[in-house]
């Protein structure tokens, strides 16, 4: 019985060795068919969301994916693959705020999946996004003096439209003489009423939250490299 064993023993060890060395000859094969790619700094990568963002529901830390959108080549070569998968995480996030302040949300992308399956260090930050702040957050970029601009130009269109109106109007009456008289006096009532709009808004303003950084998913996003990108490619 101990004889048996003995054997068992030795030939499982035989079987280990082999496998390993199997193994080793398998990824330096491999390995010695991997060569990197440097993509160059500056090179803007197209992008698409895999998961929304909102900045009332999102916090700080949570993950999200992206998809590299087109082919990116590097003398004449793909070195990142349409639909390689780029990860990133939330770095900052602000909810809106009284005052009618907006809200912000700040990507960190960490790292992007290489056609051989590695994860490489993915510096980048976010370009030619309208909601783009100087430090490369996302914000809507509103506060109480935008939200007083808006209530202007409303208070601005109802004088306008009001007066307007009265002037059409009468033109079609009695061969237009009416809206010498009608525009004006139009223009003196609707005033008032514009102003107690631009006084009551403005009022309520004070506390009404700004609106929500919101990226949809399937959203195209832009992004330039911070850093050379070495690929690992075959």
């Amino acid at each position: 019985m101990k004889k048996i064993i003995s054997v068992l023993i030795i030939l499982m060890a035989i079987f280990i060795t082999f496998t390993q060395e199997s193994y080793a000859q398998v990824s330096k094969q491999i390995n010695a068919n991997v060569k990197t790619k440097r993509v160059p700094e500056g090179t803007v990568i197209t992008l698409k969301l895999l998961d929304p963002i909102n900045s009332s529901m999102q916090q700080l830390g949570d993950s999200f994916d992206l998809m590299v959108v087109d082919n990116v080549k590097v003398d004449d070569m793909v070195v990142i693959p349409q639909g390689s998968v780029v990860r990133g995480s939330l770095e900052e996030v602000q909810e809106p705020k009284m005052l009618y302040k907006g809200g912000l949300v700040r990507l960190y992308l960490d790292h992007i999946v290489s056609a051989t399956g590695k994860q490489v260090s993915f510096y980048a930050g976010i370009c030619n996004n309208k909601n783009i702040t100087y430090d490369g957050a996302l914000s809507s970029n509103t506060n109480y003096g935008s939200a007083l601009e808006k209530t202007a130009k409303r208070t601005k269109n109802i004088v306008t439209k009001s007066t307007t109106w009265a002037w059409e109007t009468g033109e079609d009456m009695l061969n237009g003489s009416p809206k010498y008289v009608m525009a004006p006096l139009t223009a003196v009532v609707s005033a008032p009423v514009a102003g107690i709009y631009f006084l009551g808004d403005s009022v309520v303003n004070i506390f009404r939250k700004g609106p929500d950084i919101n990226l949809n998913q399937g959203d195209i996003i832009q992004v330039q490299l911070l850093k050379p990108l070495d690929m690992p490619v075959f």
